[in-house]
């Protein structure tokens, strides 16, 4: 086939097309505006942030700045809200008063030097244990008949020996009562050893620690034996120191309290004789 000869038609379509296609340094022009406008967009945002940022800034300094009002320790609790009222009909039970928004703080009771103890008057016993108690209940009152044995007419004479020894090995005493002198019976079946009296007539409390007395009068609730020592003396005036206070229908207190008048020591020693003097 033979080439195609140009017709006046395709030069009118060539001139039509350039005519309706833009020219590129149009096209570039047009993008170079568009990125302008992009631009300016962009800081326009970024100035309207950062002034939203610095009112930020500046309304938190501000807020920091402010000096909050003193604690006024005396300042009263805010009142709690007050309860809701029950509907109406409704049981509204018991009364009671509504929390307290807050607790009260607590009031410490200002602090007091510590007192001292009254001394206690009044009499206090000998072991300090406190006040004196009441005096013991008397003891029995008896009737007896009352002689007296000495270190020579003991049994071996010349001894102390005794048959029934409770605190004194061999017989003994002061008279009190913590230390009573040693007293003789008829048996250990009248009195048991260990048994009590307390003598008024010679001011002595005896306790029974020997046997061999005789029995006693009919009348009388026993036969007591006190020991007279007599070591130290002669066996005339020790005798003589006996005779001062034997007798019948003697008083005397069985089982007896501590507290009774006593004189102190043996009855006859070193060639005395220590009696009450109306004896």
């Amino acid at each position: 086939m033979s080439p195609r000869t140009p017709t006046p038609a395709d030069g009118a379509r060539r001139s039509a097309h350039r005519r309706t296609s833009p020219p590129l340094w149009r096209n570039r022009h047009a993008l170079l505006v568009a990125g302008v406008v992009v631009l300016g967009l962009a800081g326009v945002i970024t100035i309207v942030s950062m002034d939203h940022s610095g009112a930020s800034r500046a309304t938190n300094n501000a807020a920091e700045n402010t000096t909050a009002a003193p604690y006024d320790a005396a300042a009263p609790y805010p009142a709690a809200p007050a309860p809701a009222a029950p509907p109406a009909g409704s049981d509204p039970g018991p009364a009671t008063a509504p929390p307290a928004l807050y607790p009260a703080p607590a009031v410490r009771a200002p602090a007091t030097a510590p007192t001292k103890a009254a001394p206690v008057k009044g009499p206090v016993a000998a072991s300090g244990g406190g006040a004196k108690s009441a005096p013991a209940a008397a003891g029995k009152q008896l009737r007896v008949d009352l002689t007296g044995y000495s270190y020579f007419d003991n049994s071996p004479a010349g001894s102390a020996e005794v048959a029934n020894p409770v605190l004194h090995r061999n017989a003994d005493g002061q008279g009190t009562f913590a230390d009573p002198i040693t007293v003789a019976v008829p048996s250990s079946k009248d009195f048991k050893p260990g048994t009590r009296f307390y003598l008024p007539t010679v001011q002595r409390y005896a306790i029974v620690e020997d046997t061999g007395a005789s029995s006693g009068s009919s009348s009388s609730d026993g036969h007591l034996d006190l020991w007279s020592d007599g070591r130290g003396g002669s066996k005339s005036s020790t005798a003589a120191c006996m005779d001062r206070f034997t007798g019948h229908d003697v008083p005397a207190e069985l089982n007896p309290p501590p507290g009774r008048p006593v004189l102190v020591g043996p009855i006859s020693s070193g060639g005395g004789c220590r009696l009450p003097s109306k004896t």
